[in-house]
C-alpha cells in the first residue's frame, strides 16, 4: 500500500449512549451493593457463618459486576473500530484489546437482513471461512465508516454488489444458495 493510504487510519467512536448506559447501570449497581452491603452489616452473627459467607458472596458478585461496568464504560471511551490500509480493527466491550480482520481474509460483507448488524465473512486460515458480525448500532459516524470500509474493500479486489447497498464480496467467492 502507499504510504498516504496507511498513515490514513480512520477510528470511529462508541455512540454516546453506550458510556451513558454503563454510568446509569453502575449508579443502580452502586445503590444494590450499597444495600447488599448494609444488609450484610446488619444481619452478621457470629454463630451464624453459612448466613454471614451468603452475604459476604454476594457483597464479592457485587463488586464484581461494578468492576465489569466501571471495564466496559472505559472501552466504550475509545475508538469502536479503526479501519487502517490493512484491516478493520474492532473493540468488543468485554475484552482489552481491539481485534484485526485484514483487508486481504475478507470474501463477503453485507448487512445482516432485519438488524443493525454488518456480516463479514472471512478466512480464518487457508480454505476455513468464519462470519463476524459488527453492531453497527453502537458505531459513531456509522454512514461514513461503511463509505470508507467499502473504498478500502474495492481497492483490495471486492467488488459492490448493485442489489444491495453497503455489499461487497470477491469475484471469486460463492456462499450456498447464491451465484
Amino acid at each position: 500500500m502507499p504510504e498516504e493510504l496507511q498513515s490514513q487510519a480512520r477510528s470511529f467512536g462508541f455512540r454516546p449512549w453506550v458510556r451513558q448506559i454503563c454510568r446509569r447501570a453502575t449508579l443502580w449497581g452502586l445503590g444494590i451493593v450499597g444495600v447488599l452491603g448494609g444488609v450484610t452489616w446488619l444481619l452478621r452473627d457470629p454463630q451464624s457463618q453459612p448466613l454471614s459467607r451468603a452475604f459476604g458472596a454476594l457483597l464479592l458478585y457485587g463488586l464484581l459486576f461494578l468492576g465489569s461496568l466501571a471495564k466496559v464504560w472505559w472501552t466504550a471511551g475509545g475508538p469502536a473500530v479503526v479501519l487502517d490500509a490493512d484491516a478493520l480493527a474492532y473493540q468488543p466491550l468485554h475484552t482489552f484489546r481491539p481485534r484485526r480482520i485484514p483487508f486481504d481474509s475478507i470474501l463477503a460483507c453485507a448487512p445482516k437482513a432485519e438488524t443493525q448488524s454488518l456480516r463479514l465473512v472471512y478466512e480464518a486460515s487457508p480454505g476455513r471461512g468464519r462470519e463476524f458480525f459488527l453492531n453497527l448500532g453502537v458505531i459513531e459516524g456509522r454512514t461514513e465508516f461503511l463509505q470508507r470500509l467499502g473504498e478500502l474493500l474495492e481497492r483490495r479486489g471486492l467488488s459492490a454488489e448493485p442489489e444491495l447497498r453497503w455489499s461487497w464480496r470477491r469475484p471469486d467467492f460463492s456462499e450456498a444458495g447464491r451465484p
